[in-house]
């Protein structure tokens, strides 16, 4: 609709030759053809945000653990040239800006993302953000298009240390003042602690940029649902199975009990905070970043996800890798987000992408 407005001006003015109105809008428009379309992951602390970025572009860069680990906001640049690979990392303590090659980037990225406190080199400390370029092997940036998506793993604004402070303040202004759109991930574990909102948390801040902009997108992903499978098995039909057999059939039986469960408590909670027709999607980031990675595991990971996939064989036999595949959840997400950016990108217009150059004064 911009774009069709922009345009009729155009042609208006280009009748009475009106070249410096022409020439501003022709910068408006190539403001628009360069845009950042930035997408936020937001969590509270140690609900795994990390790792699900890693599981959904299939590429282990990112710092995971399971204790809070970022301690700066790292925007995520993904594309399909390995010539980009690279991290730039600013400071606010007067520090030049540094560029890391892309052969030391999966080393020490996680040093520069932790907090200050956890790191014993002040090379590694007072970091404001990091630019992460990296080659990853799922949703790619096109080079196509000068209109490009960036994801943000934000800190969780949760923290009860005295970092808590700088991480609220962190995501508060991503959300409210940069983001066009937020991955919600709420740990399957904790939803029941999540579910109310305030002005300052994470719910009160969603529902202020969705009144500010209303064509605001929010996913809400309910990550490691594969902990559901215990308390499905505390179904009293479940726990009388007198065979192994019975057993899994009962299961079958009750599948995705409190799964459902807890895509009901969201939604009514997404709708109560205004948002009508809330988009719900359940993951397993852990499994899923084991999967896709499966060639490269230790024996302890490995043993993990082949237990898993015996589970699901177990229950669904000939169909079990439809069923454990739809469990996961990555291809859910990924079609929604590919159709959802691709959606968005009917209003650009189709110019090669202008590639990204540095400052000769960052150094290595």
């Amino acid at each position: 609709e911009l774009r069709n407005k922009i345009e009729n001006l155009e042609k208006y003015f280009s009748k009475y030759k009106k070249q410096d109105v022409i020439k501003k809008l022709e910068e408006v428009k190539d403001k628009l053809n360069n845009q950042e379309y930035k997408i936020a992951v937001v969590a509270n602390m140690s609900a795994g945000k990390s790792t699900f970025i890693n599981a959904l572009f299939g590429d282990s860069i990112l710092p995971a653990y399971s204790h809070a680990t970022t301690d700066c906001p790292i925007y995520v640049y993904s594309d399909d040239n390995p010539d980009n690979n690279m991290a730039i990392v600013e400071f606010t303590d007067g520090k030049e800006t540094i560029e890391l090659p892309k052969e030391i980037v999966q080393k020490e990225i996680k040093y520069y993302a932790q907090k200050d406190d956890d790191s014993l080199d002040n090379k590694y400390k007072n970091v404001k953000k990091i630019d992460l370029h990296w080659d990853f092997h799922v949703l790619q940036n096109s080079q196509k298009y000068d209109k490009k998506f960036i994801l943000i793993d934000t800190p969780g604004p949760n923290n009860t240390d005295e970092h808590a402070f700088k991480h609220s303040d962190i995501t508060r202004n991503i959300i409210v003042n940069e983001a066009d759109m937020v991955l919600y991930l709420f740990d399957y574990g904790q939803i029941d602690a999540n579910l109310e909102s305030s002005e300052n948390n994470l719910w009160g801040l969603i529902k202020q940029r969705k009144e500010q902009y209303p064509n605001f997108e929010v996913f809400f992903i309910i990550n490691k649902i594969d902990k559901a499978f215990e308390d499905n098995k505390k179904i009293p039909n479940i726990i009388s199975s007198s065979s192994k057999d019975e057993f899994y059939t009962n299961i079958k039986k009750h599948w995705l009990y409190h799964e459902k469960i807890a895509i009901t408590k969201i939604k009514n909670s997404a709708i109560k905070y205004g948002f009508n027709s809330p988009k719900i999607f359940t993951v397993s980031s852990k499994f899923i970043e084991y999967y896709r990675n499966k060639d490269h595991l230790n024996f302890d990971h490995l043993d993990d996800i082949e237990e898993l996939m015996k589970f699901f064989k177990n229950i669904f036999r000939n169909n079990w890798n439809s069923k454990f595949q739809s469990y996961l959840g990555y291809k859910t997400i990924e079609k929604e987000l590919k159709k959802y950016l691709k959606m968005d990108e009917q209003i650009f217009k189709l110019v090669k992408r202008k590639k990204i150059k540095y400052k000769k004064k960052c150094k290595t």
